[in-house]
């Protein structure tokens, strides 16, 4: 459990009470951070395989290099920071080193998005 800060006010027989209850928010709030990262991490999976098939068809040059700055930009403009251009280049690679969606749900729901994009 948490512990409760030594100068609060409150009655001793309050204090089990309040313990208990920071412990449920403290997990609740931990599995949350957790369940946000896991979606995310696929989504961004999701996002790489999309660019992969649609446009890169897993070659790389000019045009590709075009396509990724103005989803970039317009991703940028729609839902701000987190798509810049090295960003969707992480989400390719991560599509191409993890091409099965089965084992990407298995990882991202251990790992954190910034695990996942260090595995390069």
């Amino acid at each position: 459990m948490k512990p409760i800060l030594k100068n609060t006010n409150i009655a001793p027989q309050v204090t089990p009470l309040l313990e208990t209850i920071v412990s449920l928010i403290d997990n609740a709030r931990r599995k949350v951070a957790i369940a946000i990262n896991s979606e995310l991490s696929v989504l961004y999976w999701h996002i790489g395989k999309q660019i992969n098939e649609s446009v890169l068809k897993h070659e790389k040059g000019e045009y590709g290099k075009t396509v990724i700055k103005e989803l970039s930009e317009e991703l940028t403009k729609l839902y701000g920071q987190g798509f810049s251009k090295r960003n969707l280049h992480n989400f390719v690679k991560f599509n191409e080193l993890a091409p099965d969606k089965q084992i990407v749900h298995a990882v991202c729901a251990q790992l954190t998005w910034t695990h996942t994009r260090s595995a390069k």
